[in-house]
């Protein structure tokens, strides 16, 4: 048998690598499984993450009330609306209320100065980038 070359997942260029500052978000507007969906970029501790922007306690974005998703530590992601918090690297919620639920993540990429998203789930970034106000 043979070794087949698995097929890489569509790339699509968000921004480049210097736009999303440690401790902020990007919001870009994407189909996700068919559906839009708006996705979260967040930089935390040097390393680029994305998020379907759906809090799990009820679908609300995280920053519906707030045009913010960083907690006033910078060490949680927290849903403007009930204060959900969640780890920016894993997505876990770390409150009790929804303990062991997870944000929808999505692949990224960040090579030669640029953070894209890369995920077989994605097939078109479909609005605009939209950073997030300095604080």
């Amino acid at each position: 048998m043979g070794m087949e070359s698995v097929p890489a997942a569509p790339r699509f260029p968000i921004c480049a690598s210097a736009v999303l500052a440690e401790g902020r978000h990007i919001k870009v507007k994407l189909r996700f499984e068919g559906r839009r969906e708006e996705c979260l970029l967040v930089r935390y501790r040097g390393q680029a993450y994305g998020y379907v922007n759906r809090c799990v306690h009820m679908p609300r974005p995280l920053d519906c009330e707030k045009d913010l998703v960083f907690d006033a530590t910078g060490r949680y992601l927290r849903c403007s609306m009930h204060g959900i918090v969640y780890a920016p690297d894993t997505g876990a919620s770390v409150s009790a209320l929804c303990e062991g639920e997870r944000l929808r993540a999505v692949a990224l990429y960040e090579e030669d100065g640029v953070v894209g998203i890369a995920d077989f789930r994605v097939s078109a970034v479909t609005g605009a980038v939209r950073g997030a106000p300095p604080a």
